[in-house]
């Protein structure tokens, strides 16, 4: 059987995930428990709730495998017009739909597709046309097909109203497009799962190692500093190279076209030895007047914004770490703040940044850019702090352009400016790895997933203190890594 999901979600992304799910299902184990995976699937739920106020009419299918295919039909047949969830299988291929209704003037069948983005997709397009195929075989006559989707612009104030937060577009002409190719896919589809030893090679990979669900078997033999590792490389160009033999970074071509980032990265792949501009970092770090501020945001961001004031998707910050180091060589100052309760955290976040944060010197962070929308947003919510937030970000200094700016190189950065890159490599001591939660999503979700009404006393004590080793760490590696550049 090939499902949706099986299609959609495997045979699109790399017909060799679709196999490998259909065969060697517990080598994917580690992907399927995926926090941003599951929390993706979890925010789409909140919305098809949200989606299913639209029809006061519909009657909700329960159940798995073959049990929601009759309860469709004994649906059907008892009258009913509107139905979610949905279930259509026939010649090997099954899809649920979010919400089928019927249209008395055409007398045909519409499907309605519920997303949690703000925008339509490629792939919305390709999932809602193998749900009309799979409809058709199975004996629906389908008329129309719309994508549901968040409206962006949508500003929270009271209770979630689904008029607004939502926007249905008819997309059939863009479903007609590509029914032959999805068609074509089936077919291909199938046969992957049929295929139970299949040779090397003939099961095609166009993943990137990034994302690759299975990478023992799309990439058994990735060497080190590869070429998907060249700094914003597109996956088809990688890929391309990858094809044709050229595995390694060291191994491009002299005549290959390179950003000057990209450039910068090779040659230090070749030579071994870093790129180290002295000057360009010392004018840099020479513009910083103390007192020094180093600050850092956790956020959690959901599409049904859970507050008032919020859009939908909008960062939210939680979290803050704040280290000051009032003059050089003086003794360094810690401040922090995370929400205890599950609520609107910023007004109380701001109260305590306020308090605690130098009327004067440099803000120091990693990627202005998020920080700064980020106080430009509480600021807009916060009319009383719309000042203070607009001095932060007149002073704010992002300490990752050092990196960005290609003015420090290190071969084992691998082309990326993250701060998890930069700090293992100039300060082997630190490392967020070495932490219970290492990185922004995984501290999003737990922040988030403390206050259920499952977890104890205990485990919500663990998380805090997770949470808050987390944040601290952010910004005491943005310490030490620039008492490192100012020693060069």
């Amino acid at each position: 059987m090939l499902t949706k999901s099986d299609y959609t979600h495997r045979y699109l992304e790399c017909p060799m995930h679709l196999w490998v799910w259909k065969h060697k299902q517990e080598e994917m184990h580690h992907h399927s428990q995926n926090p941003s995976l599951l929390w993706r699937f979890e925010e789409g739920n909140m919305v098809d709730v949200i989606a299913r106020e639209l029809f006061p009419d519909g009657v909700m299918i329960h159940g798995h495998g073959g049990d929601v295919q009759k309860q469709t039909q004994d649906q059907i047949k008892a009258g009913a017009t509107t139905i979610f969830q949905a279930a259509a299988v026939a010649d090997r291929i099954m899809a649920i739909a979010d919400i089928i209704r019927f249209n008395p003037e055409t007398k045909k069948w519409d499907i309605f597709e519920v997303k949690s983005s703000t925008e339509e997709k490629k792939e919305h397009i390709y999932d809602v046309c193998f749900q009309r195929i799979a409809f058709r075989k199975a004996g629906f006559d389908i008329g129309r097909v719309h994508l549901i989707c968040v409206n962006g612009d949508y500003l929270r104030a009271g209770a979630i109203d689904p008029q607004a937060f939502l926007i249905t577009k008819d997309i059939t002409e863009d479903v007609d497009e590509v029914e032959e190719i999805v068609e074509a896919d089936i077919t291909k589809a199938l046969a992957i799962i049929d295929n139970a030893n299949p040779k090397a090679g003939e099961i095609a990979c166009t993943c990137v190692p990034k994302e690759c669900m299975c990478i023992g078997r799309c990439y058994p033999d990735l060497p080190d500093h590869s070429v998907f590792e060249l700094t914003r490389i597109g996956g088809p160009k990688a890929q391309k190279l990858y094809a044709s033999g050229v595995r390694l970074i060291l191994d491009l071509p002299e005549d290959y076209k390179l950003t000057t980032a990209q450039a910068c990265q090779v040659q230090v792949a070749r030579s071994g030895t870093p790129i180290v501009e002295k000057d360009k970092i010392a004018e840099a770090l020479s513009k910083l007047e103390y007192p020094l501020s180093f600050l850092d945001y956790e956020t959690f961001a959901c599409a049904v914004p859970m507050f008032d004031g919020l859009h939908p998707h909008q960062a939210m910050p939680f979290q803050y770490s704040l280290h000051v180091l009032p003059a050089p060589g003086a003794e360094l100052e810690h401040h922090e703040f995370l929400a205890r309760n599950l609520g609107n955290t910023i007004p109380e976040l701001a109260e305590s940044l306020r308090a605690n944060l130098p009327d004067k010197g440099t803000v120091i962070v990693w990627y202005k850019g998020f920080e700064m929308a980020r106080n430009k947003e509480m600021g807009a919510l916060l009319p009383a702090f719309a000042t203070f937030f607009e001095s932060l970000n007149k002073r704010t200094f992002d300490l990752m352009e050092i990196f960005s700016h290609q003015h420090y190189v290190h071969p084992d950065f691998c082309g990326s400016c993250s701060i998890k890159k930069v700090l293992p490599v100039l300060v082997p001591a630190l490392s967020h790895k070495n932490l219970t939660i290492h990185e922004g999503m995984a501290a999003s979700l737990s922040w988030y997933r403390m206050f259920g009404h499952e977890k104890s006393a205990k485990e919500r004590d663990e998380t805090w203190g997770n949470l808050i080793e987390y944040c601290e760490l952010d910004t005491f590696a943005m310490v030490e890594i620039f008492r490192y550049l100012m020693k060069l």
